[in-house]
Order: C-alpha cells, then structure tokens, then sequence
C-alpha cells in the first residue's frame, strides 16, 4: 500500500489532519515477513491512542480476533461489489477501516494480514502496533487474555483513532493545537 496515496476519510481530509497523519504513518514502517515486499506503519502506544480505542471499543467498534474481522471484510466486500453494480458512484475508495494487530505473530499470521490487507484496499488500512497480543488484549478488554488482531469499524471511530497517532506528536513539539 503506497501511504502518500491513500485516500482518508473525508472528514481527515476537511480538517487538514490527513497530511500530518500521512506523515505520521510514514514515518516508521516495516515489512511484515521476511518473504514480503510490503509495508505497514508501525504505531507507538501513546495516551491518546489508548483512550481511543478503548472509546472506540465501549461504543462496540472494535471487532476482535482474525476470524470474525475477516468474515466480517469479506461480507462487507460482497456488498459494496453489489452497490457498485448497481450504481457507477464510486465507493469504498476511502480508508473506512483500520487494523491493527500486534508485534508477536508467527509468520503465517503475518501473510494473513498482509493478503487481507490488499484484498481489502483501499478501504482497509493496516498497522502494526509495537506491542504484543498479551498487552493489546489487556488495553482492549481490561483484563488477561491474548488479542492479536483488532479492527475499527466505523469511519468516525477509525479518523478518531488516526487523530490520537498525531495528538501526542503535537503535544511534544508544542503545537498550539496539542496538550501539554
């Protein structure tokens, strides 16, 4: 995925936030397996972006495991094939959801994501978070547990959660519009 053409939510691009979300993304990315030619961002856990995804998970946006996020993509693609037959407006050519998944995965798992990840594009955005599936399963859940994978489901959840990666950036290079 070429991150200085994604297409973000509209209401990234009207506030100007999505030029400086692009550049947090780019700034640290990886190959996700050793065999791969694809990169992903790699997101720092910061205060912001924990508040927004546990925000984000008690409003019921944040869909947990690789099984039921796929199915989920995949029922979802069934239907935009089928509004797009119907109509010739475009759709689903924005990212509208967003995957995050942890540091701690076997290679397999990695493939996984990386071909769901492009069959899901544009409207899917992958990231990895540097934190293992121990760590994201506490933050997400409250308590003990291993979560891997976890995708925002909503549009306004996943520009929340894309907003909260540059909070903490802003605050330490004191922009007017960051928190101390």
């Amino acid at each position: 995925m070429n991150l200085s053409e994604v297409r973000f939510p509209r209401q990234l691009e009207a506030d100007g936030s999505d030029t400086v979300i692009r550049q947090a993304l780019m700034a640290r990315t990886t190959k996700l397996w050793s065999g791969s030619e694809f990169t992903v961002p790699v997101i720092t856990l910061c205060e912001p972006l924990k508040k927004a995804l546990k925000t984000a998970r008690l409003q019921g946006r944040i869909r947990c495991g690789a099984e039921a996020i796929f199915e989920k993509l995949a029922s979802e693609k069934t239907g935009i094939a089928q509004v797009r037959s119907q109509s010739s407006a475009p759709y689903g050519d924005r990212i509208s959801r967003l995957l995050l998944f942890s540091n701690d995965g076997a290679e397999r798992f990695y493939r996984n994501i990386e071909q769901t990840i492009l069959t899901h594009s544009p409207r899917l955005l992958g990231c990895l978070l540097d934190m293992d599936g121990e760590a994201l399963g506490h933050l997400i859940t409250g308590r003990e547990g291993i979560i891997k994978v976890v995708m925002a489901e909503h549009k306004d959840v996943v520009s929340a959660i894309l907003r909260a990666l540059v909070e903490n950036q802003k605050a330490d290079i004191g922009d007017p519009g960051g928190e101390k």
